[in-house]
């Protein structure tokens, strides 16, 4: 992991116990720092963290190093505070998060106190690593720490928590949708037919039923059975984005009440003519041409930190 910090001491005071606990568990952490503080650096090499401040003008080129240099897959910048209104140090986070947003890399925001509304909270537990962030924190000019309490430089004392909290704010891993393969598509399709084969024959069978309410005949049969045949054809679309699936399912439904709306050799009809009858063998070509045609409504964006 690649901490930039405008100082160490920001380091230290925002993320001290998270780089102790990393070290303890064999990971490398290793901190960028806008200037180098002779105080802050040796605690962080005390702690076993890399320090390493921006050398040159170029503050991208720094990150890319330090980046490939400890093979970091994940960035923490600090909370935004005074300590950013410096130059420097502003565009050495900037450059930070460019990097690692180019990398892919996911970015992580130190965050103390309030967190920044609609983000998930990442916290990390440092119990048994104050400590070590304590007498780091205590070896710094104008730092003082007693019983896990530490005052800067005349500001208010506050205890040292438990946890640090982190929110990610940018980077990771694009999401990859592998396109599905020809036999999936045409298994898919397959189950379509079926489905809408079975659709229909139980619409064919139920379209005829009526129900007089107040003297007025409802047709809750036909009804029903268009509204169960649009759903499963909408459905199919939202879902699985294929057009092939949706039109092969239709084919089933169609072809299911064609046949059935042929007189058998006794001589009995399932699709009478009638109003009814036309209306279930017209309706379910129309539903699917507009389910189908329907345009394909692009992904929101997703909102930004």
């Amino acid at each position: 992991m690649l901490l930039v910090f405008p100082h160490g001491r920001d380091a230290l005071a925002q993320a001290g116990g998270t780089i102790a606990r990393l070290i303890e568990a064999g990971s490398v952490a290793a901190v960028l720092t806008a200037e180098a503080a002779a105080d802050a650096d040796a605690g962080l090499w005390a702690m076993g963290a890399r320090g390493q401040a921006v050398a040159g003008t170029d503050a991208r080129a720094a990150v890319a190093s330090a980046i490939d240099r400890q093979q970091s897959t994940a960035i923490v910048v600090p909370a935004l505070g005074s300590d950013l209104t410096e130059s420097a140090a502003s565009v050495l986070v900037a450059a930070a998060v460019a990097e690692a947003s180019a990398r892919h890399l996911p970015v992580y925001l130190a965050v103390s106190g309030r967190m920044p509304a609609g983000q998930r909270l990442v916290a990390v537990d440092v119990a048994d690593q104050l400590g070590a962030k304590s007498d780091a924190l205590a070896a710094l000019p104008g730092v003082s720490v007693i019983d896990r309490t530490v005052a800067f430089d005349g500001q208010e004392p506050h205890l040292l928590g438990s946890t640090e909290q982190f929110v990610m704010i940018g980077g990771g891993r694009p999401e990859v949708i592998e396109a599905p393969s020809t036999g999936s598509r045409v298994g898919a399709a397959v189950l379509g037919f079926v489905v809408g084969a079975i659709f229909a024959a139980m619409g064919t069978v139920a379209h005829q039923i009526t129900t007089e309410i107040a003297g007025v005949p409802v047709p809750w049969g036909l009804l029903l059975a268009l509204l169960g045949y649009t759903a499963l054809l909408i459905g199919l679309r939202l879902v699985l984005h294929d057009r092939v699936t949706v039109l092969f399912t239709a084919i089933g439904a169609l072809l299911t009440i064609f046949v059935l709306s042929l007189r058998s050799t006794g001589g009995s009809v399932l699709i009478p003519e009638g109003t009814l009858g036309l209306v279930w063998t017209m309706a379910p070509a129309i539903i699917a041409a507009i389910v189908i045609a329907w345009p394909r409504l692009p992904d929101r964006p997703a909102a930004r930190a």
